[in-house]
C-alpha cells in the first residue's frame, strides 16, 4: 500500500465572508498574504485533527498546502498582476488555511485547492518523494492547481533535511503532454489576458526552481513527453527514457512558441539540432532524445519497476550516487536508420541558415538529393505552423544560446504575454480552437506567410508589455550553502 506525504501537522479551512465593497468584492480578498510557517495541509472536510505520522492514504483528501500562488514563505515574490485571482485572498498560519472573500471568490478559491489536493499525489518512502501527476484522462497537461503544488512541494523539500531525491512521474499512458493551455484559453476569454499571464508566470518560476534545485530530481518519462512536461523534467538532473517515451516540442503549430525555458536547452543541442526539434515540432524516441542530450538515461520498460525501487531505498543526495543506481537498469539503445540524427550534418547545413526562409529553401534544396522523409516532414511542419511563431521561436533559440536559464525564462515570459494580450497576432487563439477545441486542424493564420512577418514585429514580441500593471518575471535569488546554484542541463 502506497504511503502519500503531508507535510508537517494537518490544518483546518476557515472560510471569512468580507463585507461586499461597492465592487461586490471584499478588501482583504484583493490582498496576497502569507502568515506563519506555511507548513501544513488542507483537508477537505474542513475539520482539524491530529495525526502521529505524517502520512496518509492514496485516497485520502489530504495534500501539501498552498496560501498563494505566488507566495511560500516570502520565497516566491507576490504579483501585482491579477488582484482578482482566485486564490489572492487565501492566507496560511501555522494550523489554519483562511479563505477571505465574497462568497464566489471563497467557492472559486476551494475549487482551485480541492484539484490540488487530487491532480498531484505525493508519496513518501524514506528520505525519497515521489510526486504523480495525476490526470491521466488529460494526458497530465498541467493545470494551475498542479503547478501550484508542484510549486509548495519543491520549495518545502529543498529545505527539508529528511528529504534527499525528488522522483517524477506520470499516471497514465502519458508523462506529461503539457500545460493546459485550452483551459488558459478559455480563461482569457471570458476573463483576461492576465489569467493566461498568470498561468505561465508561475509556471516558468517552477522551472526555474527546478534548473537550480539542490536535489537531485529523477523524472521517469515515460509515454508523452511535450511542451510543459519538458519543463518539469528536462531542467531536472536525470531524465530516464524508456521504450514508450515520445518527445516533442509542438508550440508552433498552435501559434505560441517552445517556452518554459526551452530556448535554454534547445539551443544547448547538438549543432543546430534544438532549432530543428523546435521549428518543426519534430517527435523523438528515446534514442533520440539520449542521443542528443535531452534524455541522460534509457531504462527498459520492463525495467523501470525495479529501477523506482531501488531509487525508494536511497538515503543520500550524492547526484553520482543517483546516477550509479541508475546505470545499474540502464542500457544503450540505437538510432533508427531514418532518424534525422544520422543525417546532422545536412541539419546542421540548413539550420544553421539566418531567416526561416533562408531554413526552408535550403531543406528544398537538399531534399531532392537526399530521399529522406524527415526533410519532406520537416517542411511541411514548417510550411503549416503559424509564420509569426516560425520568427519568433527561432529567434528566442538563438538568443537562448548566451543567456542563462533565468534570463531565458524571462525573455520568453515577456513573450507568452505579448501572445496572451494578442498584441501583434491572435495565432495562438486560433491555433488552440483549430487543433485543441474545434479540432478541424485547418487554421488560419494572420499574416498567412512567412515574408509577412517583418523584423519590426518580431522584435516587439522581445520588448516590455505596455501595462502600469505589468511586471517582468520575477525570480527568486537561489543559494545553497554559500554557492549559487547552477543549471543543471
Amino acid at each position: 500500500t502506497a504511503r502519500f506525504l503531508l507535510p508537517r501537522s494537518p490544518v483546518s479551512i476557515e472560510e471569512v465572508e468580507a463585507a461586499p465593497d461597492a465592487n461586490g468584492g471584499g478588501e482583504e480578498a484583493n490582498r496576497p498574504r502569507v502568515e506563519g510557517d506555511g507548513e501544513g495541509v488542507l483537508q477537505s472536510n474542513e475539520s482539524s485533527a491530529k495525526v502521529d505520522e505524517p502520512v496518509a492514504t492514496e485516497n485520502s483528501d489530504a495534500a501539501p498546502a498552498e496560501a498563494s500562488v505566488d507566495a511560500v514563505n516570502g520565497k516566491i515574490p507576490p504579483t501585482k498582476l491579477i488582484p482578482q485571482h482566485p486564490l489572492e485572498g487565501v492566507t496560511l498560519t501555522e494550523r489554519t488555511v483562511r479563505i477571505t472573500g465574497n462568497k464566489k471568490q471563497i467557492e472559486a478559491a476551494k475549487d482551485i485547492i480541492k484539484q490540488a489536493m487530487s491532480q498531484v499525489l505525493v508519496e513518501a518512502n524514506g528520505v525519497t518523494r515521489t510526486l504523480v501527476l495525476n490526470r491521466p484522462k488529460q494526458l497530465n497537461a498541467l493545470s494551475s492547481a498542479m503547478i501550484t503544488c508542484f510549486l509548495r512541494c519543491f520549495t518545502a523539500y529543498e529545505e527539508d533535511d529528511g528529504v534527499k531525491l525528488l522522483i517524477v512521474k506520470g499516471k497514465g499512458r502519458a508523462f506529461c503532454a503539457g500545460g493546459d493551455v485550452a483551459a488558459v484559453v478559455r480563461s482569457i476569454n471570458n476573463d483576461s489576458w492576465k489569467y493566461g499571464a498568470h498561468f505561465f508566470r508561475n509556471e516558468f518560476l517552477l522551472n526555474y526552481i527546478i534548473a537550480t534545485y539542490s536535489k537531485p530530481q529523477v523524472s521517469l518519462l515515460t509515454g508523452i513527453v511535450m511542451g510543459g512536461g519538458a519543463g518539469v523534467s528536462i531542467h531536472g538532473r536525470f531524465r530516464v527514457v524508456t521504450d514508450s517515451t515520445v518527445f516533442a516540442m509542438p508550440e508552433t503549430a498552435l501559434g505560441l512558441f517552445p517556452d518554459i525555458g526551452a530556448s535554454y536547452f534547445l539551443s544547448r543541442l547538438l549543432g543546430f539540432y534544438g532549432e530543428y526539434v523546435g521549428l518543426t515540432g519534430v517527435r523523438l524516441d528515446a534514442a533520440e532524445m539520449l542521443a542528443c542530450g535531452l534524455a541522460t538515461h534509457f531504462v527498459p520498460s520492463d525495467r523501470l519497476s525495479l529501477l523506482e525501487e531501488s531509487l525508494k531505498k536511497v538515503d543520500t543526495s550524492d547526484p553520482f550516487a543517483i546516477c550509479g543506481i541508475i546505470d545499474q537498469y540502464s542500457q544503450q539503445p540505437s538510432l533508427k536508420e531514418k532518424s534525422a540524427l544520422n543525417r546532422l550534418e545536412i541539419i546542421n547545413k540548413c539550420f544553421s541558415k539566418k531567416t526561416v526562409e533562408e531554413i526552408i529553401a535550403s531543406l528544398e534544396q537538399e531534399a531532392p538529393n537526399v530521399a529522406d522523409e524527415w526533410i519532406a516532414s520537416a517542411i511541411q511542419s514548417m510550411r503549416k505552423a503559424s509564420p509569426t511563431s516560425m520568427k519568433i521561436s527561432l529567434r528566442s533559440i538563438r538568443e537562448g544560446r548566451t543567456q542563462t536559464v533565468g534570463e531565458c525564462l524571462r525573455r520568453e515570459y515577456r513573450m507568452v504575454c505579448h501572445v496572451m494580450r494578442g498584441d501583434f497576432s491572435r495565432d495562438f487563439f486560433e491555433g488552440c480552437r483549430a487543433i485543441l477545441l474545434d479540432r478541424d486542424r485547418n487554421p488560419k493564420w494572420m499574416p498567412p506567410r512567412l515574408e509577412e512577418v517583418h523584423d519590426e514585429v518580431v522584435e516587439k514580441y522581445f520588448s516590455k508589455v505596455d501595462d502600469p500593471e505589468w511586471e517582468d518575471l520575477d525570480l527568486p535569488p537561489r543559494r545553497s550553502h554559500g554557492r549559487r546554484l547552477v543549471p543543471k542541463l
